[in-house]
Parts: C-alpha cells; sequence; structure tokens
C-alpha cells in the first residue's frame, strides 16, 4: 500500500513561499531550551536510533565590515570675528558647540547629526548674509562639501555604532520563541531608511536628525537584527547538515520490503515530535521576521563601500541564495527527503 503525505505535508518547489508543514495544525510549543538544541536532539535521536555518526553542521563565518575612508580635513576656516557675524542666524553656536571639547569627542552618529544640522541651518544663514563677502563664500562652500561627504557620515554612522555594526558579528545569543522588539526594530530600521533615501535624493531639509538617535536607542534595547541573523543562518547550518545526514540513509535497510519497519517508524516519531511541531514552526517565525527585515538591511547596506561581498551576498533581494531564500530552500530540501520517506517505507505521516 502506497502511502502520501497529507495536503498539509506537501511542499511544491514552484511556490515563492515555503509552504511549512503542519503551521496550521501544530502551535509553537512554550520551551525554555535554546532552538537550536532542539535541532540539535533531533538529529541525536535519529543518529541514536539509526546507530551512526551525525554530520556537523559547518560553522558560521564571521562577518566583518570594511572601514570607511578618512576624509581629508576641510581647509574652510571661520576668525572669531566672522563667527561673530553669524550671531543672526545662530550657526555660530552650532560651530562653536560642535568646535568644543565634547563635538571633537562625539560619536559616529552625532557628527552625522551635527552635518545634517549644518546644512539646514546654512540656507537661512545665507539669506542673511551678503553675497558679495567671504564670510558668504565660505558659508557656501562648507555647505557644499557637507552635502558632498554626508553619505560617507552616515556610513561612518553604520560602521562605528555599535547598535549597527553589531548587526553583522557572531553571537551567543539565539532569537527566543517569543522575542521582544520586532516592530520596534522595523520601526528603528525603517527611519533610517529614510534618512538614507534623504540624504541620497538631497532632500535635506526634511531630514529629522532626531530620529537618529531614537533609531538607535531602540536598536540597543533589544539587539534583535543581530540575533535574527544568527538565528537564521545557524538554522540555515542546522538544516543542510541534517539532510545531508539523512541522505546517508539506506531506504533498503531502513524499510525491507516484507520486513519488520521498526526503526522506520522511530524515526518517523523523532521528525513528527522535533522537526515538525517545533523546529519548523520556529523558522516560520524566522521567515515571517526576515521578509519584513531584509528588504531593509538591502536599503541600509547593500552594496556600500563598508558592506563586504559576504554581507551584500545575504541581503540582495535579487539573488536566489540570499538569506530568507537560503532558509525557506534548507527548510524545503530537508522536508523532500522526508516525503521520499514516507512514499518509500510506505507509512503513514498520521
Amino acid at each position: 500500500m502506497n502511502h502520501s503525505l497529507p495536503s498539509k505535508l506537501i511542499i511544491k518547489r514552484s511556490l515563492p513561499v515555503v509552504i511549512l508543514l503542519l503551521v496550521s495544525v501544530f502551535t509553537l510549543t512554550s520551551c525554555s531550551k535554546a532552538p537550536s538544541s532542539i535541532n540539535n536532539t533531533y538529529i541525536t535521536r535519529l543518529s541514536d536510533t539509526l546507530n551512526t555518526s551525525p554530520i556537523t553542521p559547518v560553522v558560521l563565518e564571521q562577518l566583518k565590515l570594511t572601514r570607511p575612508s578618512v576624509l581629508s580635513e576641510s581647509k574652510i576656516t571661520l576668525s572669531i570675528v566672522e563667527l561673530a557675524g553669524l550671531t543672526r542666524c545662530r550657526l555660530n553656536i552650532l560651530i562653536s558647540e560642535h568646535n568644543n571639547q565634547l563635538g571633537k569627542t562625539a560619536t559616529a552618529a552625532s557628527q552625522l547629526k551635527y552635518q545634517i544640522n549644518f546644512i539646514q541651518s546654512a540656507d537661512n544663514c545665507l539669506n542673511t548674509l551678503d553675497d558679495n563677502t567671504a564670510i558668504y563664500s565660505k558659508i557656501s562652500d562648507a555647505k557644499n562639501q557637507k552635502q558632498a561627504h554626508l553619505m560617507h557620515y552616515f556610513n561612518t554612522m553604520l560602521f562605528k555604532e555599535p547598535e549597527l555594526n553589531r548587526t553583522w558579528l557572531l553571537t551567543s545569543n539565539e532569537l527566543s520563541m517569543q522575542p521582544a522588539g520586532y516592530s520596534d526594530t522595523v520601526e528603528a530600521l525603517t527611519q533610517l531608511v529614510t534618512i538614507k533615501k534623504q540624504i541620497k535624493s538631497q532632500q535635506f531639509s526634511q531630514v529629522n536628525t532626531d530620529s537618529l538617535f531614537n533609531a538607535l536607542e531602540q536598536l540597543n534595547k533589544y539587539r534583535f537584527n543581530q540575533a535574527l541573523i544568527q538565528s537564521a543562518r545557524q538554522q540555515i547550518a542546522l538544516n543542510n547538515s541534517a539532510t545531508k545526514f539523512v541522505k546517508t540513509i539506506s531506504f533498503g535497510d531502513l524499510c525491507p520490503t516484507g520486513k519488520n519497519k521498526k526503526e522506520a517508524k522511530i524515526i518517523s516519531n523523532v521528525f513528527q515530535k522535533y522537526y515538525l511541531k517545533q523546529i519548523q514552526p520556529y523558522q516560520a517565525q524566522l521567515t515571517g521576521y526576515l521578509e519584513v527585515l531584509q528588504p531593509l538591511y538591502n536599503r541600509l547596506w547593500f552594496e556600500e563601500n563598508i558592506t563586504v561581498k559576504q554581507i551584500n551576498y545575504l541581503i540582495d533581494e535579487n539573488s536566489p541564495n540570499n538569506l530568507l531564500n537560503q532558509l525557506k530552500g534548507s527548510a524545503v530540501d530537508h522536508v523532500v527527503w522526508w516525503q521520499k520517506f514516507y512514499k518509500t517505507c510506505e507509512i503513514s505521516p498520521i
């Protein structure tokens, strides 16, 4: 008798989104174990049943950003008299604050904020000055120079601010089954993407510099991005090693025709208990987060001069091998083997 998987288990490769097994049937179980430990238990139970050694997942590669180039010092200087002449437009206060000791030790985000605030204030200031004067030319040249280098300061913020650069670093923290901070992270990244878009399109007057620090505060509070990327990469490695392992199993030994299928039934129970009921719902959760956040990662980081090819590879929206597609594909590949198992061994999956 030939048993096929029920309709809720069928995976169609032609569909753009992986159809996750039994998600509507099995709810995500509350569990204090790290998700990766459930994967390890799953493979250990399979290998113990079959008395064979599992395949070790590949070690994740550390992803590091490339340090931005150093800008040459600006040769535009203002005398004390010229600075005093800017009192009416209050640009003198902004420049003085930036030039004091606090300004010299400002963070990359504070430096970016200053550049934007200068550009925004310069237009108002220029309207109060005689365009034939040296001070007018200096402020105009300084504004143009800052506009030209603004993306450099933005990328320097991405590189230096820990709330942003640790996004790509390996961590021992996995995303939990019920994580906090998803919506706040989406909002924070959306704010940063908006600022970048405004800089790229030279809509400098529309930039809300206060949102820079609001975004960084939210990212620091939850550290959601780093945990999500780490967990997705880890699940891909675990899926791939699990698939390589099950492909070493001989159907002829596991379910010989006309003989006892005890081992086959045991590993079927292991698959359902660990992979279907716990691992797949967790991976569906990661997939849902990535479907929203990966486009934001792309708009923020993709092919900037600080972004290495390994990161570009993961966030390229047009690549079949980006992080989201790798996660979906590795899950599909694993389930396809189990579909073949149930069909060949003629065991009902339920």
